[in-house]
């Protein structure tokens, strides 16, 4: 289970974001991340939801992450995470179910 770091959602309530730490980075090396992104594609129907998760590394010199690490943008219910460490260039996931 990943250690949560974020979690934010959109303006209309649809879509869900959830960024988490698996462990702890060992000896200088990368944190291993979650993104998860979950939209509720029917309000009407229990379980009617889109799910979407990947699993990265972000290399950030074996420091322990925090909200400062993320970006999340929304352009209505799609958002765009990006990842901001110490060690790399910032990189940029873009979300859409449709």
């Amino acid at each position: 289970m990943p250690h949560s770091i974020v979690t934010t959602t959109s303006s209309d309530g649809t879509c869900e974001v959830a960024i988490g730490e698996l462990g702890s980075p060992m000896f200088f090396g990368p944190s291993t991340i979650t993104i998860k992104v979950s939209w509720d594609t029917d309000s009407n129907v229990i379980g009617a939801e889109n799910v979407t998760e990947i699993k990265t590394d972000l290399h950030n010199d074996g420091k322990s992450l925090d909200s400062d690490n993320f970006t999340v943008t929304w352009h209505g219910n799609i958002p765009t995470v990006t990842t901001h460490g110490e060690e790399q260039s910032d990189q940029s996931y873009t979300f859409n179910w449709k």
